[in-house]
């Protein structure tokens, strides 16, 4: 069969494909020799094409719900804003969404946060991730919300640090416009925090989340333990 194939083909190609059933058989060779695309390729582009309009769709999130901020800590104006959130979100997703109750007591959910269009700074940092928020969880049900995301504030980077006449540093060159001056943490539920296992819950997540900005500082990553 494959024999018979091929030497028509070659009889086809020689005698400039005049046989109407070589040049028939040729084009049924050609046609199961093309490359198609196979089940599991077709599910990754439809997945990540699901996964682009979900990031879009998620972009035109409201703003932050008003609460009580727990704190608040001021970011150097040189860090990457959308690669320590990036981080800060990664560590919550792993560390709340899949081992909440194993390291801090209680189920949690982690949702991102963008950034609205509008802000003051950089224009640019537009739809970029800006903070998430944390959803603690007992028997299933909502009892507490937590917000982690930077604020609305600028801090302003120079070009280069040089020094005055007395030989302290001063800010010198370029200047511009950072967005997200703070870091900080929200309480967004309106109950009052009365029971103690959900106050020692949300005390054990602050202690982590310290623990990874400070990893990041250290060592550029949140994960640095675990390389």
């Amino acid at each position: 069969m494959l024999r018979g194939a091929s030497t028509t083909g070659a009889r086809a190609r020689a005698g400039g494909n005049d046989c109407p059933a070589a040049r028939h058989r040729l084009a049924l060779l050609r046609s199961r020799a093309r490359p198609s695309a196979s089940p599991l390729t077709t599910t990754i582009r439809a997945a990540a094409a699901s996964q682009q309009q979900s990031s879009s769709e998620q972009a035109q999130l409201a703003p932050r719900r008003e609460g009580k901020r727990i704190s608040t800590v001021e970011v150097p104006a040189f860090i990457m804003r959308d690669d320590m959130m990036d981080q800060l979100y990664r560590w919550a997703l792993v560390s709340a969404g899949e081992a909440a109750v194993r390291n801090f007591g209680l189920p949690m959910s982690v949702a991102p946060r963008y950034r609205a269009a509008g802000g003051a700074g950089d224009s640019d940092m537009t739809g970029s991730l800006w903070g998430f928020e944390v959803e603690v969880l007992r028997d299933g049900a909502r009892v507490a919300d937590l917000g982690v995301n930077f604020d609305d504030d600028c801090a302003v980077r120079s070009e280069w640090i040089g020094q005055d006449a007395d030989g302290f540093p001063r800010a010198e060159g370029r200047q511009e416009q950072v967005a997200g001056k703070n870091l900080e943490v929200w309480f967004l539920s309106d109950e009052k925090l009365t029971d103690e296992d959900l106050r020692a819950a949300i005390r054990a997540f602050c202690a982590g989340l310290v623990s990874a900005v400070n990893r990041f500082y250290s060592f550029g990553s949140v994960f640095a333990e675990d390389i």
